[in-house]
């Protein structure tokens, strides 16, 4: 038989997606070599037959079974027992053993004497003799590839034979293409159809063979596959390195490769020639079907051959046409000539009643460059982007710059590409090779406002730093005058430099971002106008931007642009204006490989949001992922908003190990870069962290280090956000006269009025700061307040220290229902340390929560067991007391007589001590 198209050895990897049929075919090979059977695997052309195959061949070697393998060949469907004479030529030297009559039947048949050939039954008979000989010292296995173009003979003798394997050692396994009949009897086998891969599998199989493709070509293999393993893992190959990281635009239907243009040529080829050209109308139209539909009904008998095939299917009442298989359009397509599909692309514009339709399918049929059409692409490029669908404008564009006449034009339109899949689509390496075509289309496009924005971007996340980017793109926006014409492209420079200077994190890069945005006012959008004041500085921000905003949130319910989703969404962080379901609308998005950076945007939103609201288990799930993606498409910069809300859970938690291990990551890649915001982030993160182990000095410090308590400078960002944390560290460590500054300064710069959340925050600092003789009337209105459950970590965290100042008067019974609430939280929470303390101050105002044990714990104070508790988890006496409002000297006094009252001698023994004793009977 013929040899089968080039199969591609793939290092044996698993079979992906296929374990409930790989279990079925090991339970047939089980059962088939010890008491005979056939099985049969169908399914479509590259579902995979062959793979499962190939898996139980090897399984059948690893259990000592004896296989013989057979693989059909259309080009020898004609040649009688060709199949046999394939299958058993390895075994014909044992021939000589069988009976004479049985083996002249065989050899008669298979080609290796001349004589009278044998009826069927005969030749079954000695069929079967020889397998029973064959198997009787080892069992055997029978493989039989592509059944249908195995010729008539030995399939009917193959059928004849599965029928009758019972109490042999002998298993047969066969597969056959869905949609080709052979004269094999189906009835009388077991049948295991393989349907396409689910999701995850194909996801899993294409990334194992194409790991480095961009998220947006992966979405469109896996559309176009449909679960079709040879197709996931051939598809990419017809693509250039362009195509592969978005530089270029994907055509459709995608090409074919070499192998997969095997499989389907013939069947598309043999058809007549007007069904061919009828089919590559349907290939090209994609969705727009409805007139295409009044020519297909013209022409009903040249569509015949092409359903009789089933190679298309036709809904007439529904008005569609569907393939088969996507790959078959693909095929129809991909065998067609160029001036084929030009042609069929200018009858397409011709039926289309869209306009936007029409200026695709003209600038698919244009033989050269078209101003025209490059300019209705353009146009079409906009809408797109706006209706959230970036990669595509991408495509749009570059195909606007290939039909562009003039050099300048064509390298704007590139450069407005780059910046694109820059900032929005994830393609950062495709990004510069844009720019660098659009650099060779008009070297003086490096002036441009596109070239030099789309060249910030990359610089920051590449080997440049925040000044060269800084200076590249002030210099862009000085010397480029307001036009309204040119006022998207201002306001994608000016975004890109409000995000510079952000990580950049020095009040002077801000003052070029604040003049250019006044200057330019009148041209931008008002998300963007807004995010400007309330993202960039938000301890300033207005009540009348705060209101303006607040419209914009509520009207993002049914937005489809994923980038004023996301700009407006930035103009809400800081102020906890939060469009949650726009946002995930965003990320879902960008999951499926749609505008990647903004589905980074959106995640690392979401996250934030997810920590504040206690919703800690999503928080980390959010932030992991946005990581994974900054990781996959080499953000280098956005990686560190993902990783703040992964890193505050670390710190709530005195994760110690994982803080310090992504602080070396950030510092290592941020400093060189000038990218000094790493600073504020990390002294947010460690302070918190020193709060959550009870280093309140060290806490203060980090705060301090951000900027000096008792006032928000300009453009701190973080600021507002960590009122409460700062105040709690400076009045935990002895700083109350600065605690109660930066009270002060909340009240001053009126932060409660931005939202429930700051207020909230404010309220609890004024707490904390409160005189012994007013504190419980503002504790009490705060912790009873329905809306302060909203935030539960620093709502507990209130409470805990409410509960330690009545534990400190002598108000058990008051303390302890703040103690318990809070520890339940900080338990749910996985906030360990916190709960740790919040136990340690229920235990000291003599709480019982287990039956007390006879012994040495009745004689210890609660003031004792609460300062050994906390001893006993390696605290120092100077944390203890800054913890406690003690002194060192007294934490040392009272270990002094804890020690013998427990019957040792040092710390270490402390926790064994301790453990089993029992808790106080209830104090006063």
């Amino acid at each position: 038989m013929a040899a089968h198209a080039p199969r591609y050895d793939m290092g044996r990897p698993p079979v992906v997606g296929r374990e409930r049929e790989v279990a079925a075919l090991s339970s047939f090979l089980r059962t088939a070599v010890r008491d005979g059977g056939a099985q049969l695997v169908t399914g479509r052309p590259g579902i995979g037959k062959t793979e499962l195959l190939d898996a139980v061949v090897r399984q059948a070697g690893s259990v000592g079974a004896r296989v013989l393998r057979a693989a059909g060949s259309e080009y020898e469907t004609e040649l009688s027992f060709a199949g046999l004479h394939q299958l058993l030529l390895p075994a014909a030297g044992s021939l000589p053993e069988l009976p004479e009559m049985h083996r002249t039947a065989l050899a008669t048949a298979l080609g290796f004497e001349r004589g009278e050939p044998p009826g069927r039954l005969e030749l079954t008979s000695a069929l079967l003799a020889w397998l029973g000989r064959l198997a009787s010292t080892t069992p055997l296995v029978l493989v039989v590839d592509d059944l249908q173009w195995v010729d008539r003979a030995s399939v009917v003798i193959l059928s004849l034979v599965a029928r009758r394997l019972g109490g042999f050692p002998v298993g047969l396994l066969l597969s056959q293409r869905t949609g080709h009949e052979s004269f094999f009897d189906r009835e009388s086998v077991p049948e295991l159809a393989l349907m396409p891969l689910e999701d995850d599998a194909a996801l899993s199989l294409l990334r194992h063979h194409h790991p480095h493709l961009h998220a947006s070509v992966r979405r469109r293999i896996l559309a176009e596959a449909d679960g079709n393993p040879l197709a996931l893992i051939e598809l990419p190959r017809a693509l250039t390195t362009a195509q592969e990281t978005g530089a270029d635009f994907l055509p459709s239907p995608l090409p074919l490769s070499a192998r997969l243009r095997w499989l389907f040529e013939s069947r598309v080829s043999d058809l007549p020639e007007p069904t061919r050209r009828l089919l590559l109308l349907a290939a090209l139209g994609g969705e727009d079907g409805t007139r295409l539909m009044k020519v297909i009904a013209g022409t009903a008998s040249d569509l015949a051959p092409a359903e009789a095939s089933e190679l298309v299917f036709v809904d007439r009442r529904a008005g569609r046409l569907r393939f088969a298989h996507p790959l078959i359009r693909s095929a129809v397509v991909d065998l067609a000539t160029a001036p084929e599909r030009r042609a069929a692309h200018h009858r397409l514009a011709q039926l289309t009643a869209d306009p936007d339709v029409r200026a695709l399918h003209l600038g698919e049929s244009a033989l050269g460059p078209d101003d025209t059409i490059a300019y209705r692409l353009v146009e079409v490029a906009v809408t797109t982007l706006e209706r959230g669908d970036t990669v595509q404008a991408v495509s749009l564009l570059l195909r606007a710059a290939d039909l562009t006449l003039d050099p300048a034009e064509r390298a704007r339109r590139l450069a407005r590409a780059s910046y694109i899949g820059a900032n929005i689509t994830g393609t950062l390496d495709g990004a510069r090779a844009l720019l660098e075509r659009a650099r060779a289309a008009d070297p003086a496009v490096a002036n441009t406002l596109q070239a030099s924005t789309a060249a910030a971007a990359h610089l920051l996340n590449s080997e440049g730093d925040i000044d060269t980017a800084h200076k590249l793109l002030v210099g862009a926006v000085t010397h480029t005058d307001p036009d309204p014409r040119n006022a998207e492209d201002m306001e994608e420079a000016l975004g890109t430099l409000m995000m510079i200077c952000t990580f950049g994190g020095r009040q002077e890069l801000w003052r070029p971002f604040d003049d250019a945005v006044a200057r330019l006012e009148p041209l931008l959008t008002a998300p963007f106008r807004l995010a400007a004041a309330t993202f960039a500085d938000p301890a300033r921000s207005t009540p009348e931007q705060l209101r303006e905003l607040d419209t914009l949130v509520a009207d993002l319910d049914g937005e489809s642009n994923p980038i004023r989703v996301v700009m407006t969404a930035l103009a809400g962080h800081y102020v906890d204006r939060f469009p949650r379901r726009a946002l995930e609308r965003t990320a879902t998005e960008g999951r499926a490989g749609g505008a990647v950076t903004l589905a980074v945007q959106a995640l690392i939103m979401l996250a934030a949001s997810a920590f504040h609201e206690g919703r800690w288990q999503d928080a980390g799930a959010l932030a992991d992922e946005g990581i994974a993606l900054c990781e996959e498409n080499g953000y280098g910069v956005l990686v560190w908003g993902a990783q703040n809300s992964r890193m505050l859970l670390a710190a709530a938690r005195a994760d110690i190990d994982y803080i310090a291990r992504a602080r070396a990551r950030m510092r290592q890649w941020a400093i060189p870069r000038n990218a000094l915001a790493v600073r504020t982030f990390t002294a947010n993160i460690e302070g918190l962290a020193a709060l959550s182990q009870a280093r309140y000095q060290d806490a203060y410090e980090h705060f301090a280090s951000i900027c000096p308590l008792g006032a928000f400078p300009s453009h701190e960002q973080v600021t507002v956000w960590n009122v409460m944390d700062a105040v709690e560290a400076a009045v935990r460590s002895g700083h109350v006269d600065k605690a109660r500054a930066h009270v002060r300064a909340t009240i001053e710069a009126d932060l409660a009025r931005i939202s429930p959340r700051l207020r909230f925050l404010c309220a609890a600092a004024a707490a904390l700061v409160s005189d012994d003789d007013v504190y419980p009337d503002l504790f009490d209105p705060l912790v009873a307040d329905p809306e302060s459950v909203r935030w539960p970590f620093p709502l507990a965290r209130l409470e805990l220290a409410y509960g330690e100042r009545l534990r400190r008067d002598r108000a058990m019974r008051a303390a302890r229902p703040h103690l318990e609430r809070a520890g339940k939280v900080f338990t749910s929470l996985g906030a360990t340390p916190w709960a740790e303390r919040a136990e340690a101050a229920l235990r000291a105002t003599g709480r019982s929560r287990h039956k007390g044990a006879a012994g040495l714990g009745t004689v210890l104070t609660p003031q004792e067991r609460q300062i050994a508790d906390l001893a006993a988890t390696g605290l120092t006496n100077r944390q203890i007391g800054e913890q406690l409002s003690l002194s060192p000297r007294t934490v040392g006094a009272h270990l002094y007589r804890v020690f013998p009252k427990l019957g040792i001698s040092s710390r270490a023994a402390l926790r064994d001590a301790l453990t089993g004793l029992g808790d106080e009977d209830d104090g006063p």
